[in-house]
């Protein structure tokens, strides 16, 4: 398997959310994320104006994994690997890029809300690629992390 990696385009943003559907973890449907106002038609200005920026993770130019961060607030807002491309460090490196284009952007600490539960596989993953916890949360009960731009 050969996995390409590049920007995500306003193009992609159709097979995100079929992505983000099939993932093993914590899946959103297509109407659940339009539930919370993330469709096409919302994201897709967001992504040309880089009010939302990230990358795009490719298996022979069909995208098997997405991470975006938001551009003014530096929060990473979402990462998906699709069912059985995990554990090839898809994720790390879409992670990575992404949190690069936000330090680029000027920002010296970038954040996330990921599970508080220890046998919810994100809880150990974000962790292990140097994301620290905060012991704060949001509504949801997840637990905000940060990485500092110079810890990396």
């Amino acid at each position: 398997m050969k996995i390409e990696f590049r920007q995500a385009k306003k193009q992609d943003i159709d097979r995100c959310i079929e992505v983000r559907g099939l993932t093993s973890d914590n899946q959103f449907t297509k109407n659940d994320l339009a539930a919370i106002g993330v469709t096409a038609v919302s994201w897709s200005p967001l992504i040309e104006n880089s009010e939302i920026v990230g990358s795009v993770a490719l298996d022979k130019n069909i995208i098997v994994g997405f991470c975006f961060g938001e551009s003014v607030t530096g929060e990473i807002l979402v990462l998906a690997v699709l069912s059985g491309y995990e554990r090839f460090g898809i994720g790390k490196e879409l992670l990575s890029s992404a949190s690069k284009q936000l330090f680029t952007m000027g920002h010296k600490e970038l954040y996330l809300a990921a599970s508080a539960t220890p046998v919810v596989r994100s809880y150990g993953f974000y962790r292990r690629v140097g994301w620290q916890p905060t012991n704060t949360y949001n509504d949801d009960g997840d637990e905000i992390l940060t990485l500092n731009k110079y810890a990396t």
